[in-house]
């Protein structure tokens, strides 16, 4: 009967705390509206930050803008392939290629690979030579052991060599048959000025297994096998005679990097190299910016809508702040750029780009974009990037909103500030909540200690009369 008559005492509690935590309920609500508000700002800033990083690409000016981005094409990719950078003039230029650059080369004798007849030759011993590679020397030493095999020699100078740091040249063995094979030093870099020179310092290895960079190889002696006249790569361009150490031309032409791949005979037809603005890539940015513009406006016009059947409204409905950025970023982008030359083009509908009624840009002639682009770069450069062009019009009106200290910013302040508040006064009404739970337990308490003397004296009267 006492656990029944506490159950109902605790239940009663439960039903009365409920009710007095109605008015939190109320605040809570607030509170996941505050918050919904900040994500949504939130959101709305990470999609204006992404808007302005392209503004800012739209905005710069000269070779390192996107409008000085240049494309290189080659009229056969399988003779030479190339690059621009913005430094690259526009024009075009011829290439033939007679040489590849190639890494010097020298190789050993034959030896029979399970012979012993260079450990014999030499005796067991330290053996020491010197490789010069574009003016640095450095030393090898090997160690020969009595009896070893050829093989085991070969393989050990290549162990010293490759191990050997800064040598400027790397070793292998080459199996060509079955039973035979050759030691071969090659340079680790193309050209004539990475042409290797061996010459022993210490005994006579380098002599002896015919490692000789003075004599061409032949049949099974050891020898170099390019000419230093066949090391650089050798191409004429616009009837310049060009040599060079790699395949790949850096500096041949100013902001032009090209790739040599096979050489042409005699009679074959130059390879054309043209270069032109890259239409392609700034067509390509500026269509990045017209979708980030778009994202903007979309989140805005959905986010601020009136359902025209419920009157629900949005989360920033009569918000002026977001509805008047959307006003300024269509009156910026709507209206003619001053300060240009006259017959220039003023509105982006001269380069084919459209306004809609609701404010967001299209692409409405995309041949006219580009040709506008080929043919008139610095025309569309100025409408962006001039001191009264898209770009830094748009710049101006979203870091209003989006800096550390704009609107949004600020605006976040407020609803977080409201929170906090709402936050500290919910925490006041369970405190006050607790204290009267607790006193009403008390006097609960006390009822129910009265109800059972009450119960325990009724008994005794009821024994007594019984």
């Amino acid at each position: 009967m006492i656990s029944q008559v506490n159950s109902n005492i605790e239940l009663l509690l439960e039903n009365f705390r409920t009710l007095e935590e109605r008015p939190i309920r109320t605040l809570e609500a607030r509170i996941e509206t505050f918050n919904n508000r900040i994500s949504l700002f939130n959101d709305l800033k990470s999609k204006i930050s992404s808007l302005n990083s392209l503004v800012s690409e739209l905005k710069q000016s000269g070779t390192l803008s996107i409008y000085g981005k240049k494309a290189a094409t080659s009229s056969d990719e399988t003779v030479a392939t190339v690059t621009a950078s913005s430094t690259a003039v526009v024009t075009s230029h011829t290439l033939f290629v007679s040489q590849l650059a190639k890494a010097d080369k020298v190789v050993s004798n034959q030896y029979t690979l399970t012979g012993t007849d260079i450990s014999s030759t030499l005796g067991a011993g330290t053996y020491t030579f010197d490789v010069t590679v574009n003016g640095t020397t450095t030393s090898v030493s090997v160690d020969i052991a009595a009896g070893e095999d050829n093989e085991t020699v070969l393989n050990n100078i290549v162990t010293a060599v490759n191990n050997t740091s800064n040598v400027g040249i790397r070793a292998s063995v080459i199996q060509d048959s079955d039973t035979t094979g050759r030691l071969v030093f090659t340079s680790e870099e193309t050209g004539a000025d990475y042409e290797m020179t061996l010459s022993d310092t210490s005994g006579t290895l380098l002599s002896t297994l015919g490692l000789n960079d003075s004599v061409q190889a032949s049949g099974t002696n050891g020898g170099y096998i390019y000419d230093s006249s066949e090391l650089n790569a050798l191409v004429t361009i616009d009837g310049i005679s060009v040599s060079s150490n790699s395949n790949t031309l850096d500096n041949a032409i100013e902001g032009l990097t090209i790739t040599l791949h096979k050489t042409q005979a005699t009679g074959e037809q130059d390879v054309t190299i043209n270069v032109s603005n890259d239409v392609e890539t700034i067509k390509s940015k500026i269509e990045e910016f017209i979708n980030a513009y778009n994202d903007v406006l979309d989140f805005i016009i959905t986010n601020t809508a009136v359902n025209t059947s419920t009157y629900e409204r949005s989360a920033f409905s009569g918000d002026f702040s977001i509805t008047n950025l959307r006003l300024q970023m269509r009156q910026a982008m709507g209206s003619a750029v001053t300060g240009l030359a006259a017959g220039d083009p003023t509105l982006l509908t001269d380069l084919g780009i459209s306004i809609g009624k609701d404010g967001k840009l299209s692409i409405s002639d995309s041949d006219k974009l580009e040709d506008m682009i080929t043919d008139n770069l610095s025309q569309v450069e100025q409408l962006f990037n001039s001191s009264d062009g898209f770009a830094p019009r748009l710049e101006s009106i979203l870091d209003e909103m989006s800096k550390g200290d704009g609107i949004i910013e600020k605006r976040k302040d407020v609803l977080q500030n409201n929170i906090d508040r709402i936050n500290n006064r919910i925490e006041q009404m369970r405190k006050s909540i607790d204290k009267k739970m607790e006193s009403y337990r008390q006097q609960f308490s006390q009822l129910q200690a009265a109800y059972v003397q009450f119960q325990m004296q009724s008994n005794f009267i009821s024994s007594l009369t019984g």
